[in-house]
């Protein structure tokens, strides 16, 4: 058999049995009923809003908190960076200073250790 032929046959209209119409309007009038929440279906939506809530009053509160460690985080990074330049140039002037005095010639009897005057 054809597969369009078959298609057509499966999408042919059909009519509805009788009574059909009256069937479905009593089942949706009866499942249309308004159901009282149980007390416990009340103790759910207040907890629920109660969290709800909660979330909103606190959400600014640990976004100022987020954004006060990261701050706090990237001035100790600049920190960090700013002793490392000074160690470098430090150890660098201390270069230039200790080596010419430690290189140079001390007389016998001047009383210079040649320590850079270090007891």
């Amino acid at each position: 058999m054809n597969p369009d032929a078959r298609l057509r046959r499966a999408l042919a209209p059909v009519d509805p049995p009788e009574g059909f119409a009256q069937r479905v309007r009593a089942r949706v009038a009866q499942q249309s009923r308004v159901v009282q929440p149980s007390a416990g279906g009340r103790a759910v939506r207040w907890m629920a809003l109660a969290a709800t809530i909660a979330a909103v009053l606190a959400g600014p509160l640990a976004w100022r908190e987020y954004e006060a460690r990261r701050d706090a985080l990237a001035a100790r990074a600049q920190v960090l960076i700013a002793l490392r330049i000074a160690s470098r140039e430090l150890n660098s002037a201390h270069r230039k200073v200790v080596r010419p005095i430690a290189h140079t010639s001390v007389p016998a009897g001047s009383g210079v250790s040649g320590k850079e005057g270090r007891p």
